[in-house]
C-alpha cells in the first residue's frame, strides 16, 4: 500500500523519465495511448494510474489485441497525413492537427436533436480558439 501511494503521488511523465523511457517510445505510444484511454497527457496522470492501465492493455489482455508495427516512417506520416489530405481534398473537411479539445457544447437542433454547435480547442501553440456553428466534430488520435 506504501508503494501505490508512492506511485500516486509521482506524475506517469516523472515515472518515465525515472525508468529511462525513451522519448520516442513515449511521445509515439505511450502518450497516444494515454490521451485515448484516459484523455489526458502523462504530465497530467499519476504513476499509479498508468501503470494500472498499461498493465491492462500490456499484459491482461494480450491475447486481445493484434499489433502491427510500422517499418518505415511514423504512424503520422504513413497513416495519419494520408488520411488527412484524402478527407480534405475528397470530402472538404478542416482538418486541425496537433490539437486538444477542451470542450465540445450541444445544442438542439430545429427538429429537436442534440447536434454539436460549438468546439473549444487548444492548438499545438497552445491557443485557446472556440468554433461556432460547426456542422459536425470528428475526434481521432
Amino acid at each position: 500500500e506504501a508503494t501505490q501511494e508512492q506511485y500516486d503521488r509521482m506524475s506517469a511523465h516523472d515515472l518515465f523519465v525515472k525508468f529511462g523511457l525513451s522519448k520516442r517510445l513515449v511521445e509515439d505510444f505511450i502518450k497516444p495511448t494515454l490521451l485515448v484511454g484516459l484523455f489526458k497527457p502523462p504530465e497530467e496522470l499519476s504513476a499509479l494510474v498508468v501503470m494500472e492501465l498499461l498493465y491492462y492493455y500490456a499484459l491482461a489482455h494480450q491475447d486481445s489485441f493484434d499489433v502491427r508495427w510500422i517499418k518505415n516512417g511514423t504512424v503520422a506520416d504513413s497513416l495519419v497525413l494520408p488520411l488527412a489530405e484524402k478527407l480534405q481534398s475528397v470530402y472538404g473537411l478542416h482538418v486541425m492537427g496537433g490539437c486538444r479539445v477542451g470542450e465540445i457544447s450541444v445544442g438542439e437542433s430545429e427538429d429537436g436533436k442534440n447536434m454539436v454547435n460549438q468546439i473549444t480547442y487548444q492548438d499545438a501553440s497552445g491557443k485557446t480558439t472556440t468554433m461556432r456553428d460547426v456542422d459536425g466534430v470528428i475526434l481521432a488520435l
